[in-house]
C-alpha cells in the first residue's frame, strides 16, 4: 500500500538523461559562441591596426586620434556604443600583440569575451617579461574561475610575480577614480571609483548614517542605505525616524533644516502642458519621466520649461508640400505657453516628433499646471511609434531619394534669408545652447551615450569665420551636440553629417555605411494639426553680429 512507485522513479531518471544530453549541447553552443565572438574581436583589431597605420604615415607620425575612423565604423557596425566598440578593437590588438595564449583559448571557445576582456584589462600595464611568465597560469585560472574572481586571481599572481609592476599599476589605476550617474530605468544609477581605502571608508560612513534610525523603523536596510547615502550628501548628520512612535529615541532628526531645492529641467510638450495628452517628459540628464513624476518634481524644485511642439514627420522631413517651416523663436516665448484653462478631449495620433520652440525663465516650486488628461486609461488608436519604426521610414525615404542625404538646409541658414541674432557668431547663445542639448539628449553620431552635458555643440555646416553670413549659421537648425572623440572625427572629415527636419541626423562613412539618428526627444503619435496655442515664429532682422555673454565655455 506504502510502496513507493517505481514508474515515478523512471520517469525523472529519464528527464534527467535528456537533460544531461541538452547540457552537453549547451556547453556546445556556448563554446562555439565564445569562438565566433574571438574572431569578431581580432577582425576588429585587424581593423584598427590598419587604420593606426594608414593614419599615421598620412599624418607624419602623429599618432594622436589615430585608428579612431575604425573604433566609430565598428560602433556604426555592430550598433554597439563607443565605448563597447573601443573595447572590442582594444581587446583585438591585445590579443593579436601580446596575449598569443589567451587568443587562442579564446578561438578555441573555451574562453567567453568577459573572461578575455578581464584578461586584458588586468595585464594591461605589465611587462612583456611579467606577461610572458604569468599568461600560462592566468589562462588555466580563468578555465575555472568567473571573471571577478578572475581579476582578483591575477592580481594576487601579480603582486607575487611582481609587486613593483603591482604598486606602479595601483597608482595608474587610481588616476582613473570618477563619479557618474546614469539613468537604470525609471531609476537613476550612481556611481564611484574609489581608492580601496576610499571605498571601505565610504561604505563605513553610510553603513553609521544608516543606524542612526531605531530598529523599529519601516524602511528595509537597501533603502535606509540609500537614504544615508543621499543625507550625507546633503551634510546631515541623521536620518528621521519612520517608526512614527511618540517614545522613539532617535529624535535628533527632527530638527534638522530643509534641504536645498534643486534646479531640474523638465522638458514637456505643449500638449501635455494643455492637458490634451499625457506624453513622456524628459529630465534634464536623466531621459523620460511620466508627468505626474514631472509635476511632483517641479513641485519640489525650481524648475525650468523647455516647451516643444509636436510635428508631422512626414511633413517635417519635406516629403509631402506645404510643410511646417523650421524656426528658431524668441526662447522668452516659453513663460506665455503655460496653461490655465481646461482640458479639452484627448487627441488622436499620428507619427510625429517633437522641435523644441522655446526655453522658460526659472519658476519656484509649487508653480506647476495639474491636469487630469487622459486617465482614463484608453489608448487612441494604434500605439505610438519608436525609434525603429521611426528610422526605417526616413531610410526608406532616403533610398526613394538619395538627394535628401544633403540636409533640408544645405548651406546652414535653416531656412532664413536672414541671419537671426547671434546667427554670425560663433560662440552660441545661452538659450541656444540649452535648446540644442535639450533636443539632442546625447551625442548625435550614432551608438554614442555621452550625455549632452559633456558634449561640444557642433556646426552641421561648418561656421566661415572669414564669412560668417556665408558659411553655415549659430542657429538651432545647424547645430548638434557631439562628444570630443565623434567631433574631432568630424572635423577630420572621416565621417561626414546632414540635419533633416526636425533635428534628425543622417551620418555617412568613408566606407559607405549611411545611419540615420534621431534626437532625443519625445516621439508621439498625436496629430500636430491639433496643438493649440501655436508659439510665436517672429524672427527678428539684424544687419550686424550680435554679442553675448553667457557664462559658458568654450569650446563649441
Amino acid at each position: 500500500m506504502f510502496e513507493s512507485g517505481g514508474g515515478v522513479e523512471e520517469l525523472a531518471a529519464g528527464d534527467v538523461a535528456r537533460d544531461a544530453l541538452r547540457f552537453v549541447e549547451l556547453s556546445g553552443l556556448a563554446r562555439i559562441e565564445n569562438a565566433h565572438a574571438a574572431r569578431k574581436v581580432l577582425l576588429a583589431g585587424e581593423l584598427t591596426l590598419s587604420a593606426l597605420e594608414r593614419d599615421v604615415a598620412l599624418r607624419g607620425g602623429d599618432i594622436r586620434d589615430c585608428g579612431n575612423e575604425a573604433i566609430a565604423e565598428v560602433s556604426t557596425r555592430l550598433g554597439c556604443s563607443h565605448t563597447m566598440a573601443s573595447h572590442f578593437c582594444d581587446l583585438g590588438v591585445d590579443l593579436r600583440l601580446r596575449l598569443p595564449l589567451t587568443c587562442a583559448a579564446f578561438l578555441a571557445g573555451d574562453l567567453d569575451y568577459a573572461r578575455a576582456w578581464r584578461i586584458h584589462r588586468e595585464t594591461a600595464g605589465l611587462s612583456p617579461e611579467t606577461l610572458a611568465l604569468l599568461e600560462g597560469e592566468i589562462v588555466r585560472s580563468a578555465l575555472r574561475l568567473a571573471p571577478a574572481a578572475l581579476g582578483r586571481e591575477i592580481r594576487e599572481l601579480i603582486v607575487r610575480a611582481s609587486p613593483d609592476e603591482a604598486a606602479s599599476d595601483r597608482e595608474v589605476a587610481e588616476a582613473e577614480c570618477r563619479v557618474r550617474v546614469r539613468p537604470v530605468g525609471p531609476l537613476s544609477e550612481f556611481t564611484a571609483v574609489l581608492t580601496a581605502e576610499q571605498g571601505q571608508a565610504a561604505w563605513q560612513l553610510v553603513c553609521e548614517m544608516a543606524d542612526t534610525v531605531c530598529k523599529k523603523d519601516r524602511r528595509g536596510r537597501q533603502i535606509l542605505l540609500v537614504d544615508a547615502f543621499v543625507a550625507l550628501l546633503h551634510g546631515e548628520s541623521a536620518l528621521p525616524c519612520t517608526c512614527e512612535k511618540s517614545d522613539c529615541p532617535k529624535v535628533a532628526a527632527a530638527s534638522m533644516p530643509s534641504r536645498r531645492k534643486p534646479l531640474v529641467q523638465i522638458t514637456v510638450d505643449v500638449a501635455t502642458l494643455l492637458g490634451l495628452t499625457a506624453s513622456p517628459a524628459y529630465l534634464d540628464g536623466h531621459g523620460p519621466i511620466d508627468p505626474e513624476l514631472a509635476r511632483t518634481l517641479a513641485e519640489d524644485a525650481t524648475w525650468r520649461a523647455m516647451l516643444t511642439e509636436m510635428v508631422d514627420l512626414a511633413t517635417e522631413l519635406g516629403l509631402v508640400a506645404d510643410g511646417m517651416a523650421s524656426a528658431d523663436t524668441d526662447a522668452g516665448a516659453a513663460d506665455d505657453l503655460l496653461p490655465t484653462g481646461p482640458p479639452t478631449e484627448p487627441m488622436q495620433r499620428r507619427r510625429g516628433l517633437h522641435v523644441f520652440r522655446a526655453r522658460g525663465t526659472r519658476h519656484r516650486s509649487g508653480r506647476v499646471p495639474h491636469r487630469d488628461a487622459n486617465r482614463s486609461g484608453e489608448r487612441v488608436g494604434p500605439p505610438p511609434p519608436g525609434t525603429g519604426t521611426t528610422v526605417s521610414g526616413i531610410e526608406s525615404a532616403l533610398e526613394a531619394d538619395p538627394t535628401m542625404r544633403r540636409g533640408c538646409h544645405p548651406d546652414g541658414h535653416g531656412g532664413l534669408s536672414e541671419p537671426q541674432a547671434g546667427a554670425l557668431v560663433y560662440r552660441p547663445d545661452a538659450a541656444t545652447t540649452a535648446m540644442v542639448r535639450t533636443r539632442d539628449s546625447l551625442c548625435r553620431f550614432p551608438g554614442c551615450s555621452v550625455p549632452a552635458a559633456r558634449c561640444q555643440l557642433d556646426h552641421v555646416v561648418p561656421f566661415s569665420h572669414r564669412n560668417p553670413r556665408a558659411g553655415g549659421w549659430t542657429i538651432v537648425s545647424n547645430l548638434q551636440c557631439l562628444c570630443q572623440f565623434h567631433h574631432n572625427l568630424k572635423t577630420m572629415g572621416r565621417v561626414d553629417a546632414s540635419m533633416l527636419g526636425a533635428g534628425v541626423m543622417v551620418w555617412t562613412s568613408r566606407y559607405g555605411t549611411t545611419t540615420v539618428t534621431l534626437p532625443g526627444g519625445m516621439f508621439v503619435q498625436d496629430s500636430a494639426s491639433a496643438l493649440v496655442p501655436r508659439l510665436p515664429c517672429m524672427r527678428s532682422r539684424h544687419d550686424s553680429p550680435a554679442t553675448y555673454s553667457d557664462g559658458e565655455s568654450p569650446p563649441f
